[in-house]
C-alpha cells in the first residue's frame, strides 16, 4: 500500500526519533511509506536517520499552526508538486492536530476525496490554556477551532489512551470508527533481561531492596520534589530496605534539591544516561514511578515512559501514597511495537479495500 504520513514536527521534537521515525520505519517493512514533515528552520537543513526506509519529504513549518488560518496558509502555499504524493497515496496517516488539519486543508484544495486517519497525540485546547503565555486563551480558542473541523473532517481516528477515546467521544458524539493504540516504545533498547537485572543489581549493590525508580525531567507537573521527599520519608523510616534510582539529565535539580531539604542520598543512584542504556537501571528495578498533577491533559495522556517501565515488565506506580505500599498500581498492560504494527496494517488495508 501506499501511505503518506504526515508529521506535525521533525528532528526538533525530542519523540520524533521514537514516534514517529520508529513507527515509518515498522511500516516500511510492508508498505511504500512516505513521511511529510512539518520542519523548523533548523530541521530544514538536516538529513533524515541513516537508517531509515521511507522516504522523507519536508515541508517548512510555519509558527503556531495549530490556528487554522495559519494551517490553511501553509496548505494553499505550499508548491503543487506535492499533489501526486496524495493522488497516488491509499491512506493518509497524520500525527496531532496540527497534521491532520493540514492533511484536510490539502485534499480540499487539490479537490482530492482521500481518507484521513487522525492520530490524537494529547488535549491541545487544554494544553494551549494551561500554557503561561499571554494570549494562551486565543490560542486554546484557535485550538478548539482545528480539533472542530479535525473531527467533522477525518475519517478514522487512533487515540492514545482509552482515557482520551472516551474524552472526545463525549466532547464530539463523532461517528467515525476509532482504535486505541499507545506510544510506541523502542524494543532494541527497552525489553526484559535477567542478565541486566543480575548484572546491575549487583552494581549497585542493593541485593534484596526494593528498587524504585524514575525516569524523566524535573517539571513542576512531574513531581520529582514529591516523589524524592516521599523516598527519603521511606529511607529514614526503615534503613536499607529501598534503593532509589533517578534518571534525569536535572542532575544539578536533584543535588540542590537534596542539598536544601538535608536528605542523605546514600540510598539513591542519581544518573543522566544514554537513551539505550535506561534499560540496564530499568531491569535492575522493581517499580517505575511516574506522578502527575491530576488534569485532563494527564488524564488522557499515554507517556512514553511509562510504556518504557510495562516493555521491562515493572509495575508502575503514578500515586505519591503507594510508594512503599506497593499494593495498587497502574491498570495497564504492554502492547507490543509489533502488535501496534500489525492491528494498524489491518485497519489500513480494511479502509483502502472498502474504497478500492
Amino acid at each position: 500500500m501506499n501511505i503518506v504520513y504526515i508529521s506535525d514536527s521533525y528532528l526538533d521534537l525530542s519523540i520524533f526519533m521514537s514516534q514517529v521515525h520508529t513507527l515509518c520505519n515498522y511500516h516500511s517493512k510492508q508498505n511504500n511509506i512516505k513521511l511529510i514533515a512539518l520542519c523548523s528552520h533548523r530541521d530544514m537543513k538536516l538529513d533524515k536517520p541513516n537508517d531509515a526506509k521511507y522516504e522523507l519529504i519536508k515541508i517548512y513549518r510555519y509558527p503556531r499552526m495549530f490556528i487554522p488560518s495559519v494551517n490553511k496558509l501553509r496548505a494553499l502555499t505550499i508548491s503543487n508538486k506535492i499533489r501526486r504524493e496524495f493522488e497516488h497515496a491509499d491512506i493518509i496517516h497524520c500525527r496531532g492536530h496540527v497534521g491532520s488539519l493540514f492533511a484536510v486543508n490539502l485534499l480540499k484544495r487539490f479537490n482530492l476525496d482521500k481518507k484521513v486517519i487522525a492520530d490524537i497525540r494529547g488535549a491541545i485546547v487544554e494544553e494551549k490554556k494551561s500554557s503561561q503565555v499571554k494570549l494562551s486563551n486565543f490560542y486554546s480558542l484557535q485550538s478548539k477551532k482545528t480539533e472542530e473541523i479535525v473531527f467533522a473532517h477525518a475519517y478514522y481516528f487512533f487515540f492514545v489512551s482509552n482515557n482520551m477515546q472516551k474524552y472526545y467521544k463525549e466532547k464530539y458524539k463523532f461517528k467515525q470508527n476509532s482504535a486505541v493504540f499507545p506510544t510506541i516504545v523502542n524494543e532494541e533498547f527497552f525489553y526484559k533481561s535477567i542478565k541486566l537485572r543480575n548484572e546491575y543489581r549487583d552494581k549497585l549493590n542493593v541485593k534484596d531492596k526494593q528498587v524504585y525508580i524514575y525516569v524523566g525531567g524535573a517539571d513542576y507537573w512531574q513531581n520529582l520534589d514529591k516523589i524524592i521527599l516521599k523516598f527519603n520519608e521511606l529511607s529514614i523510616k526503615e534503613v536499607n530496605k529501598y534503593f532509589f534510582i533517578i534518571i534525569t539529565n536535572e542532575i544539578n535539580f536533584v543535588k540542590d534539591f537534596s542539598i536544601k531539604n538535608n536528605i542523605d542520598l546514600s540510598d539513591f543512584y542519581i544518573g543522566s544516561l544514554a537513551y539505550s542504556d535506561v534499560c540496564k537501571y530499568l531491569n535492575a528495578s522493581d517499580y517505575g514511578v511516574i506522578v502527575r498533577n491530576s488534569s485532563v491533559i494527564n488524564y488522557v495522556a499515554s507517556p512514553t515512559k511509562i510504556n518504557e517501565y510495562l516493555a521491562c515488565e515493572l509495575k508502575v506506580i503514578n500515586s505519591i501514597d503507594q510508594i512503599g505500599i506497593n499494593n495498587t498500581f497502574l491498570n495497564q498492560e504492554y502492547k507490543s511495537t509489533d502488535k501496534i504494527i500489525n492491528e494498524q496494517n489491518e485497519i489500513f488495508y480494511a479502509i483502502a479495500k472498502a474504497f478500492d
